[in-house]
């Protein structure tokens, strides 16, 4: 846990000079890398409660069916995961553009997190990136593949099965 006394007496200044500003911006990004953190940490237990579930449940024909469909509707968890990855791919690529645009103006500080410390020009909205969610048809059918024979596996014992009681019943 961070402590806020060592960085309380710049917290509430309104000076503007640099060792401020600078303790502000350190002080707000060991903020946000422990929060991510533990978003992360979090991130992953649930996944893990997630798999585990699936892995016990995938002994079920109609769990399997379900799976399928939503793994080639592109909905259901592994869409997810997908999901979350360009989120975070994102996340890290407007960081480095805001990080470079700022560098690039030669009357900023150069401290990030800081409105007072970073550029005040102007961005015009087209130079910011895009988030673009991108769907991966092949990784969607490389994680249903199995689950494709499992119930593959299914049908044909059952059918079997029930071709031979029929085949041994008397009528």
């Amino acid at each position: 846990m961070l402590s806020r006394d060592k960085y309380e007496k710049w917290l509430w200044s309104d000076k503007l000079d640099d060792s401020t500003l600078r303790a502000k911006s350190k002080f707000y990004a060991e903020n946000i890398e422990r929060d991510e953190r533990w978003r992360e940490e979090r991130l992953k237990y649930q996944i893990s409660q997630v798999h585990r579930a699936h892995a016990i449940t995938s002994i079920s024909p109609a769990t399997l069916l379900q799976h399928l469909i939503e793994a080639f509707a592109g909905t259901g968890f592994e869409r997810h995961l997908q999901f979350v990855e360009n989120t975070q791919r994102y996340a890290r690529q407007l960081r480095g553009f805001i990080t470079d645009t700022d560098r690039g103006d030669p009357e900023s500080r150069h401290i990030i997190g800081v409105r007072e410390g970073m550029s005040q020009k102007p961005i015009s909205p087209e130079s910011v990136p895009k988030f673009e969610d991108t769907l991966s048809l092949s990784k969607d059918f490389n994680t249903a593949a199995m689950e494709l024979l499992l119930l593959t596996l299914f049908v044909v014992v059952l059918l079997s099965g029930a071709y031979l009681a029929f085949v041994r019943v008397e009528v």
